[in-house]
């Protein structure tokens, strides 16, 4: 992150900025592309170029914006009780794996007691190494991010098949050296699809900070 975000005008700077460059290196490489009726070899380099550097911003903004929201959330200081269940959890996510991983009752019994006391308390919401996207931004890890900083997914199903397919598996198949048969309407419509769900994103977090969603009503 370029700066703390402790302001709405900071985390809305924080990630206008990140989306801009973004979007200018997927327009110029777009605008590159041969858009001629015949395949020829300059076209479908450039859109297998595409494809990679398509993902790659998927993957990258995802996981800045997301960050960036959590550094906000966490600048918020506040305490436990005020904030939504998701990032609650973040605070006390090694006493709830403890619970998970002990049978022994005294420890399981001292993780409660520690979440209990703790609510009344400033919340420290950790930020740095929380949203992973483990290389591979499927639909499926997307929407554990978007539970993470408590962002409704739900609106994104009907693009599962675009993430994990048009988008991820055509992007694995060309970096595992395979050749990617697309002609250019089709990188087009990815194209467009990729842009929308990244602006949708960023539109979604900005209005949670602005409407305070991450508190608890």
């Amino acid at each position: 992150m370029s700066k703390k975000n402790r302001t709405l005008l900071d985390l809305q700077d924080n990630i206008d900025r990140d989306f801009g460059w973004r979007i200018k290196e997927l327009s110029l490489l777009e605008s590159k592309i041969p858009n001629t009726p015949n395949r020829d070899p300059l076209q479908d380099v450039l859109i297998r170029a595409g494809v990679t550097m398509l993902y790659a911003h998927w993957e990258g903004f995802v996981k800045c914006a997301a960050e960036n929201y959590l550094n906000y959330v966490s600048l918020k200081k506040l305490r436990h009780d005020q904030l939504e269940s998701c990032f609650v959890a973040l605070c006390l996510k090694k006493k709830i794996n403890e619970m998970d991983n002990t049978n022994r009752f005294d420890l399981q019994t001292a993780a409660v007691d520690f979440m209990l006391q703790q609510l009344n308390e400033r919340a420290y919401i950790p930020y740095e190494g929380i949203i992973q996207t483990k290389s591979n931004l499927s639909f499926f890890v997307f929407r554990d991010i978007c539970t993470v900083i408590g962002i409704d997914y739900k609106k994104n199903q009907l693009k599962e098949n675009l993430i994990d397919r048009e988008l991820l598996q055509f992007r694995n198949s060309i970096a595992h050296g395979k050749y990617l048969s697309m002609n250019f309407n089709e990188y087009q419509d990815i194209y467009q699809k990729v842009i929308e769900m990244m602006r949708d994103i960023k539109d979604d977090i900005l209005n949670a900070a602005a409407t305070e969603k991450f508190k608890r009503s």
